[in-house]
């Protein structure tokens, strides 16, 4: 037997589908196990809040892949270092935020993969230079309305004073990369 680099059960460090708009890299495609499971990877800035939502149709297990997150799953606060798996169950609300002064790479394990094109939508939402901020808002409202996403707008308020973070535009559930140098590809690469 021979190593084969182009094996289709390894992703390597580097490897994945970038989802466009994005910083973000699908690592296990839905169509892998039978739209059983995805992961992807992403990454959480210092000081960005990731809003508290409810999932209704998967359960979710983020892994902290670098740095550390703070997650609120439920009545839960955790701080999760490098290393940490929390388990966000459907139907119980959960946010994420980075209080800390360095980036932290959070896997998300979704199972079943209902949320194969999810992320892709949300950044063709967020990326469409022609969309005004209205617009978009109402995309991004009925984008979660179809995936049975509910978001909790009435408290990220008391999150971002509490914890000294920044919640994302209205609507927009992961953050838009930082513009890059022309002929850059929107995001830094993944591990």
């Amino acid at each position: 037997m021979g190593e084969d680099p182009g094996s289709p059960v390894i992703v390597r460090p580097g490897e994945g589908a970038r989802v466009h708009g994005l910083d973000m890299v699908r690592k296990v495609d839905a169509g892998s196990f039978d739209g059983r499971l995805l992961v992807v990877e992403g990454r959480i800035s210092p000081g960005e809040l990731l809003p508290p939502h409810t999932h209704t149709r998967e359960d979710e297990c983020s892994y902290v892949v670098s740095g550390q997150a703070t997650f609120q799953v439920g009545e839960h606060v955790v701080a999760a270092a490098a290393g940490s798996y929390v388990l966000k169950p459907r139907g119980v609300p959960h946010a994420v935020w980075n209080s800390g002064t360095e980036p932290a790479r959070v896997m998300e394990v979704h199972v079943p993969a209902t949320f194969a094109r999810y992320y892709d939508e949300v950044g063709a939402i967020l990326a469409d230079p022609a969309m005004g901020e209205t617009e978009r808002r109402e995309a991004l409202a009925a984008h979660h309305a179809r995936y049975g996403v509910t978001f909790h707008w009435d408290r990220v308020a008391a999150l971002a004073e509490r914890y000294g973070v920044v919640p994302q535009p209205p609507g927009g559930p992961l953050r838009r990369p930082a513009p890059q140098p022309r002929g850059g590809t929107g995001g830094s690469e993944s591990s």
